[in-house]
Parts: C-alpha cells; sequence; structure tokens
C-alpha cells in the first residue's frame, strides 16, 4: 500500500527523506544561534565528564529552551551512562584478568581503551552537528530524553 502523492504518511511511517523525527522544538533549524553554540557546548563539556554537562544544565535549566533543555540532557545521561558502562567492563576485565592470569585483561583493556576513545569521538560529533545546524540525537539515549521533556 503506498500512499498518493501528497497525502499524509501512514501511522508508523518512517519520516521522508531529508525530514527530522524531531519534533519541531527540537530542530536545530527552529533554534537560535545562541542556543545551538549552547548545545554545542553542552556536548563539549562531556570531554571532562558529566561534571561538566551537570554545571551547566543546573545554571541554565529555568532559562534554557526545549531545545537546549534537551541537549543539556542528552549530554549528562550520555556521560553518567558511559561513566557506568566503562566501569562494568572495567569489572570484568579486572576479574577476568583475575581468573585467567591476565590473559582477558590484555584482550579487553584494549578494548576499553578503544570504547572510549569511540565515545568522545561520537560526542564531539555530535557538538559539531549540533553548531552546524544538523539535527542530533545519541542513540538510545535521545529517545528516552525526548520522553521526559
Amino acid at each position: 500500500m503506498s500512499n498518493a502523492p501528497g497525502s499524509p504518511p501512514h501511522e508508523g511511517a518512517p519520516p521522508a527523506a531529508g525530514a527530522s523525527p524531531l519534533p519541531p522544538e527540537l530542530q536545530t533549524a527552529n533554534a537560535t544561534k545562541d542556543d545551538r553554540s549552547m548545545a554545542m557546548i553542552a556536548h563539549l563539556l562531556g570531554l571532562v565528564g558529566f561534571i561538566g554537562p551537570l554545571i551547566l544544565f543546573l545554571v541554565k535549566k529555568d532559562t534554557a529552551s526545549k531545545f537546549l533543555l534537551f541537549h543539556m540532557k542528552q549530554s549528562l545521561f550520555y556521560q553518567v551512562g558511559l561513566i557506568l558502562l566503562l566501569i562494568a567492563m572495567g569489572v570484568v576485565a579486572g576479574v577476568g584478568s583475575l581468573v585467567t592470569m591476565g590473559i582477558m585483561g590484555c584482550v579487553l583493556m584494549p578494548i576499553l581503551m578503544l570504547a572510549w576513545i569511540g565515545a568522545i569521538i561520537y560526542l564531539i560529533y555530535g557538538a559539531v552537528q549540533v553548531n552546524g545546524g544538523k539535527d542530533f540525537e545519541y542513540y538510545y539515549i535521545g529517545p528516552w530524553v525526548r520522553k521526559s521533556l
């Protein structure tokens, strides 16, 4: 079943090519330059851990637009989730090293470092996307944050 040209898409259908899955108030195209810059800063503050995004959120939460709140919360939740994931991976690597006399640690520690580097690259990518006027949402975290607004 296809839609006639110009008719609205079926409920649950994926957005059209080029259409944003975000509601209008969260789309970068509808944000001011200042909001985009602050959203970029919110993402980049993740380079210092969760403290940077937390401080920015606490300072700006009462005066921020919905767009900026979305990006501040995304950055904060991404950092907290990342910390928990890296701690869990570190514990598995440590315990596995004790059990396998270091072999598992030799395998898992490089993977842990690559995961950390990948997470940093991903948050920088998000900052560049938002500042460049493109919509950005972290996988898994973005839809969850969107529901909390």
